[in-house]
Order: C-alpha cells, then structure tokens, then sequence
C-alpha cells in the first residue's frame, strides 16, 4: 500500500489542520477519515464566528459592525432588523442579569419594562426622525466608564458619529447609547429615546 500524502488544510485554526492531516494519513482507507476530518474542519470554520464566543443571538464581530447594521436597517427603514440589533428579555435575564448588582434590590420585571418601554419609544423615535436616509458610520467613540460583569462588558454613555451622504452633515446619532460586549461578540442594550 502506498503511503498517502500528508493533507493541507488552510484557513483554519493549526490544531485543526493537523489533526485533520493525522487522521488521514493514519487511516487505512483515507477516504472516509479524510471526508469525517473535513467535516469536523467545515463545522469548526462554521462556528468561527461571533455566535460560538457569545450566547447571544444577532451579535456582530464588532462595535462598527453592529452600528453599520443598525444604520443599513435605519435606511430601509427594517423595524424588525432594529429590533433584532437588542439584547432581548430572555438573554437579558438569563446572561446579563444574574451578574449585574442591581438584582439584589430591584426585580427584573420591573427594570426590564423601564428598558424595554424607554427602547420602544426610542426606536420608534429613531425611525421617525432618521429613517430612509443614508448615513455614514464616522466613528464609534465608547463611553469612559465601561461597566464589567464578569462575561460582559456594558459601554454607557457610547458617542456614535454619523455622516449623512445627501449633505455631508456630520453629528451624534443619539439614539444609541449602551453596547453590550460578550466575549467577542456585540450587541445593543437599548435604543435611547430623542
């Protein structure tokens, strides 16, 4: 029997890469080994993203990404991708909650209702005043006191710098004030109300 060359694999993290190539090599058939090892490889690439560091679902890679998405849905004016930007009740409760201080004193449904009201109002603000028009993501400036609960971060106070593209006026877009980060992942708190 013939001895089969060793497999490359890039793009893919180096321990994967080489276990992929043992299996191979070490298989007497290699054909199946080879197609489970680059299986394991495609599900590995596939969990790559934001979504295997985070248990939140819609994150982006990025504070300017989630800010670019939210802006791309302010253009088309896509209430539901708006909405899908926030963290929801049942991430809030299950990820955030239990280590931030203020359950200790204060039930969630009630700060949950104050979010939940005040972000419904603000998105609704957001869309009335800004939605359908084409604004450049500047900058994302994060507020100077970041609050860290063990797996997350919270940014109040975070400065979004817009451009519109029609006129080329520059300013704050207010709307968006606390970004949450978990692991590697990003997410909105809330919609500030105008």
């Amino acid at each position: 029997m013939s001895a089969m060359k060793p497999l490359r694999i890039t793009g893919v993290p180096p321990l994967v890469s080489r276990l992929s190539t043992k299996l191979a090599v070490f298989s007497r058939g290699g054909i199946f080994v080879t197609c489970l090892a680059g299986l394991m490889v495609l599900a590995v690439v596939a969990c790559g993203g934001t979504e295997a560091t985070s248990p939140l679902h819609g994150t982006r890679g990025s504070k300017e990404a989630l800010v670019q998405s939210v802006l791309d849905a302010v253009a088309a004016k896509d209430h539901v991708a708006l909405q899908s930007f926030l963290v929801t009740r049942e991430e809030y409760e299950r990820f955030l909650w239990p280590a931030m201080p203020d359950k200790e004193y204060t039930p969630f449904n009630f700060v949950w209702s104050l979010n939940e009201t005040n972000s419904r109002k603000g998105l609704r603000q957001l869309l009335q005043r800004y939605g359908g028009l084409s604004l450049e993501l500047v900058s994302v400036e994060l507020g100077e006191d970041p609050e860290r609960y063990g797996s997350f971060t919270l940014y109040p106070g975070t400065k979004v710098k817009v451009r519109r593209r029609d006129t080329g006026q520059e300013g704050i877009l207010p709307s968006i004030d606390v970004l949450v980060r978990y692991g590697r992942a990003w997410k909105l708190m809330n919609y500030d109300e105008l």
